[in-house]
């Protein structure tokens, strides 16, 4: 059995070991001692967080971390970081970084966490430490989604004579201009069409034509080519993805080019797509004719994709092929309504004339209805093309 004395022998080195000039060894507590906010942009890329030790050491102090996803999502929000940072001996500060996904999207406020996951030569304040990064979104560009139906890029015995790929920055005013007003014009709509670009802009590849909700009013852009491309027949293509929701109401439509001089309906209308919110898996195609608004008459057919689908979940493709025989429409490239050059029976058949486009969302009016509590804002359709061949 061991002697007394050796006991206090073991005690003394001990000490020894333990105890220099600067005193016992201290373990510091490593804290992150602030969460991080900031806006998405290009002057604020990285977030940095800082770390701190409650007290310096005469050892290095290593620590380890990664980041985790909450509503911010690794690789779209954030780039995933994971590693160690090692605060030399004699310091008690150190920082990690995140970087940021810039981009110019409109969403909302979204979080991530950087959290520690162990250490060497430290302990973790209370037991466990994180920090929490709140990306402030400052952006205007919806997010539109990806994928769905692509037309053709050509078609046996047509040539494509004109088309707005939306490929710019800007909407193209030598193709567009803005109808302005619009609250009632007939159909009891609630909108006020603008030039605003909170209402109608190009952004990655799209035009962006978006209703919103003022509280006291509604905004939203109807865009024209009137004056500017007019055509008499042809296949008309549109990529588009549609809005949905009680009340709401896109439309893709053309108007004869003597609407100021003839007025409607005797200049006629071809509807190439409307779509009623509240049936947001259901698009119509309508023709509008009359020698004058009380002989006003019209006919239309409508088609659907599937129940648990809209409209809005991915683009499609509206079109119609149109001679001088009559007007058929596709969605999809799968015919669905045609009328002949027939339609309009004793009355003037006005669709052997130039037309102009018309791409607009209505909010309210006598078809949709008008929006409820179940009706959000902002919506939008965005428009990938329009083709017109020959």
């Amino acid at each position: 059995m061991p002697h007394a004395s050796n006991f206090l022998w073991i005690f003394i080195l001990l000490c020894l070991v333990s105890c220099r000039d600067n005193g016992p060894v201290v373990v510091p507590e490593v804290s992150f001692p602030v969460d991080i906010a900031g806006d998405e942009n290009e002057d604020n890329n990285v977030f940095r967080f800082p770390l701190v030790l409650d007290v310096s050491t005469t050892r290095d102090v290593t620590v380890h971390y990664e980041t985790r996803s909450m509503t911010a999502i690794e690789g779209e929000d954030f780039i995933a970081a994971a590693g160690s940072i090692v605060f030399p001996a004699g310091t008690a500060s150190a920082s990690i970084d995140v970087e940021i996904v810039v981009d110019d999207l409109k969403e909302e406020d979204e979080q991530f966490r950087v959290v520690l996951t162990g250490s060497e030569g430290c302990v973790f304040a209370e037991g466990f430490q994180e920090a929490f990064g709140t990306i402030r979104n400052d952006d205007s560009v919806l997010a539109t989604p990806q994928g769905g139906y692509e037309a053709a890029t050509s078609y046996p015995g047509k040539t494509l004579v004109w088309s707005d790929e939306f490929d710019g920055s800007s909407i193209d005013l030598t193709n567009w201009t803005y109808d302005l007003g619009g609250h009632g014009w007939g159909n009891q709509e609630l909108q006020v069409y603008t030039n605003q670009s909170e209402n109608a802009y190009v952004a990655n590849g799209n035009l962006m034509i978006v209703a919103e909700d003022k509280g006291s009013h509604y905004t939203s852009a109807r865009m024209k080519s009137i004056g500017l491309q007019e055509f008499q027949y042809g296949r008309i293509d549109v990529r588009a993805v549609l809005p949905q929701g009680q009340g709401i109401w896109p439309a893709i439509w053309m108007l004869g080019a003597n609407f100021p001089t003839a007025g409607w309906p005797a200049c006629g209308e071809i509807d190439i797509m409307e779509l009623i919110g509240s049936s947001p898996n259901v698009v119509h195609g309508t023709v509008h004719f009359g020698n004058d608004y009380t002989q006003h008459n019209y006919t239309g057919g409508g088609t659907s994709i599937g129940f648990s689908e809209t409209f809005s979940d991915e683009f499609h493709v509206f079109s119609i092929e149109w001679d001088e025989s009559g007007i058929t429409w596709l969605l999809d490239d799968q015919e669905f309504y045609s009328v002949s050059n027939t339609v309009s029976g004793a009355q003037n058949y006005p669709f052997n004339n130039p037309f102009f486009f018309i791409l607009n969302v209505a909010v309210g009016g006598v078809w949709p209805g008008y929006p409820d509590a179940t009706t959000t804002f902002p919506q939008f359709m965005a428009v990938d093309y329009v083709r017109v061949y020959q």
